[in-house]
């Protein structure tokens, strides 16, 4: 009776380390309505991720950081990953990259009291430029280019609003969310974008290079994202009601 109780208990440990090995830990930030430890399934991207991993049994944890914490955390091995970033040479270095979890529209939001134009980025030269910690722009190319940095893009909102500097980027949605969520109406009407992106980019599930399942992992996620595509239920997370 004992022998079988330890090969019970033996197979039950096993049965354990199995599913802990088959589950990820990836970091991630508030960056609504995309990522948020407030929002339903943590977001429309953290929803998505998490469905494309249960395609292949593989259950996901989010652990919440701001966003140079969220990177290095990843980077150095303590978490499987970080969600969600843009390509970049020097990150690929170190992470895997997915297929492209979604698209976004980047913009510069400004009081509409600031009479704002550009066409190329050395028009941003004389323009006070705001920026989020953890975050690295395309005009940055341009070292003449300088940019005040906060912790979050609440803190830049209210700088922008007082008048601290002259435009915020932001991906569209997220500035306009950022805003509906955490301003009065009065403070929202006060701001808008110029209609030109700076930038368009798709964003990634990154997986850290220091781990040897990685790559088994990435293959589990870009098979479960083309099953989400594929099946025609991948735009059904981006229904926001109105």
């Amino acid at each position: 009776m004992r022998r079988i109780r330890i090969e019970v208990l033996a197979i039950v440990f096993l049965l354990q380390s199995f599913m802990a090995a088959a589950d990820v830990t990836l970091t991630n930030g508030e960056w609504p309505p995309y990522l948020s430890e407030h929002l339903k399934y943590y977001g429309i991207a953290s929803h998505i991720i998490t469905d494309a991993f249960a395609h292949a049994g593989i259950k996901v944890q989010y652990v919440f950081r701001p966003w140079k914490r969220a990177y290095l955390e990843a980077e150095n091995g303590k978490f499987d990953g970080s969600v969600v970033w843009t390509y970049e040479k020097e990150r690929a270095e170190k992470f895997h990259f997915s297929d492209p979890i979604f698209e976004g529209k980047s913009v510069f939001f400004h009081l509409k009291s600031f009479s704002f134009n550009w066409t190329t980025f050395d028009d941003l030269v004389p323009v006070r430029v705001g920026g989020t910690l953890g975050y690295s722009y395309e005009f940055e190319k341009n070292p003449a280019i300088q940019v005040q940095r906060a912790d979050n893009d609440v803190d830049n909102f209210k700088k922008l609003l007082a008048g601290r500097f002259d435009i915020f980027p932001s991906e569209m949605n997220v500035g306009y969310a950022t805003l509906q969520q955490n301003f009065t109406p009065a403070e929202v009407s006060q701001i808008t974008h110029h209609p030109r992106a700076y930038n368009v980019v798709t964003y990634h599930l990154i997986l850290t290079k220091s781990k040897t399942d990685s790559k088994k992992l990435l293959t589990s996620f870009n098979k479960g994202l083309k099953a989400l595509r594929d099946s025609g239920k991948y735009n059904s997370y981006f229904y926001i009601p109105q």
